[in-house]
């Protein structure tokens, strides 16, 4: 219970961080519904909120990502990774896209520095299975025909 009590540090008002993760949650499901103008509401209003947190930044480089954005998707991953510099998910995040752009060593650079920083952790994981799928050849996609 206690997580519903617990508060979101540098939040505009006072929000715990069950309904930051409701917002949250709220906004994928616009996303996986289609409804990405909805999601990009909650989203916005997130990051007005939580001003502090990379989080929202990072579903919003998630809706980027998945609309094939991948430019817009790797400045709201940038602005996460300016947020919590010392965290391994908004760099692994931006491995990610680099790797969609085509951009290969800069891609590498930022998974491996997602290892590094916190190598027991989900940012980490992540990381790790770009990698190895970039090992595999599945990564980074062809590029798209015109």
């Amino acid at each position: 219970m206690s997580e519903v009590t617990s508060e979101i540090s540098g939040s505009l008002v006072p929000m715990s961080k069950h309904q930051a993760m409701v917002i949250l949650e709220a906004a994928y499901l616009w996303m996986d519904l289609g409804k990405v103008d909805n999601a990009r509401e909650l989203i916005s209003g997130a990051s007005a909120l939580m001003p502090k947190s990379s989080v929202p930044q990072i579903v919003l480089g998630t809706l980027e990502f998945n609309q094939g954005h991948y430019d817009k998707a790797l400045q709201a991953f940038r602005r996460a990774q300016q947020l919590a510099p010392r965290e391994s998910l908004p760099r692994a995040h931006c491995g990610e896209a680099l790797l969609f752009m085509g951009k290969v060593n800069e891609a590498m650079k930022e998974l491996k520095t997602a290892l590094d920083l916190e190598p027991d952790s989900d940012g980490a994981r992540f990381a790790q299975s770009l990698m190895e799928a970039k090992e595999a050849g599945a990564l980074p996609p062809p590029p798209a025909r015109p």
